[in-house]
């Protein structure tokens, strides 16, 4: 049984004088789409993004029309369970971690079920992400208040979900805010966001931006 969210947070080693940069994992430092797309295809549906949600986005190759919703939640549900401890990280993630660790303390925070907290952490440690990590539910801004009242230097935060964003700017208005993917695909659909304070486009701007921030 994972702990509950502020659990989690009581038992990772926070250090007060260190800057924080706090990260979100699914489209982030992992890829989600471009995996979910190959699964689909090996089953006989494909994937459309229209907007950034999951909802009207699966057809049936066949008819070619759009799933319906407990199909649709149903794929996704298969999809986390067995393509979790393996997804692919997004070009350059790994690096420009290790390179930001150098310097500021990293957290992982993702909204992975948690049926599928043990297959991320298998994930983490294969790609060579030994980060603490966090198995969040719901909004994120409450956790990030949490970890962020620890800490007296700087601290970022990097998602590419528009609604965490703003929930982060709603609890922890001194914060950092990148809204950020990794993923061409999925960045094209993100909507405009006016709670970020930044809005990257790679993973060596995000670096640079932390380094400019951070230090």
């Amino acid at each position: 049984m994972i702990p509950p969210v502020h659990e989690q947070i009581e038992n990772i080693n926070i250090f007060p004088d260190q800057p924080l940069v706090l990260i979100d994992a699914d489209e982030v430092l992992v890829h989600f789409a471009l995996p979910f797309r190959n699964y689909l295809r090996q089953k006989g549906f494909g994937l459309k993004l229209n907007g950034y949600t999951l909802h009207d986005v699966i057809l049936d190759t066949e008819s070619n029309l759009f799933v319906d919703p407990q199909t649709a939640q149903d794929l996704v549900v298969s999809f986390i369970k067995e393509e979790t401890h393996r997804q692919p990280a997004t070009e350059g993630a790994v690096e420009s971690v290790h390179h930001i660790s150098k310097s500021a303390q990293i957290i992982i925070i993702s909204n992975v079920p948690r049926y599928a907290h043990e297959a991320r952490l298998k994930n983490f440690q294969e790609l060579n992400l030994p980060f603490p990590f966090v198995s969040n539910e719901g909004q994120k801004g409450p956790a990030l208040k949490q970890i962020c009242d620890q800490v007296k230097k700087p601290a970022v935060f990097v998602d590419d979900n528009a609604s965490q964003i703003a929930s982060a700017k709603k609890f922890v208005p001194d914060l950092y805010r990148f809204y950020f993917s990794g993923c061409d695909l999925v960045r094209t659909q993100m909507p405009i966001t006016d709670a970020c304070t930044h809005n990257p486009k790679s993973w060596k701007e995000l670096v640079h931006l932390c380094k400019g921030l951070l230090l």
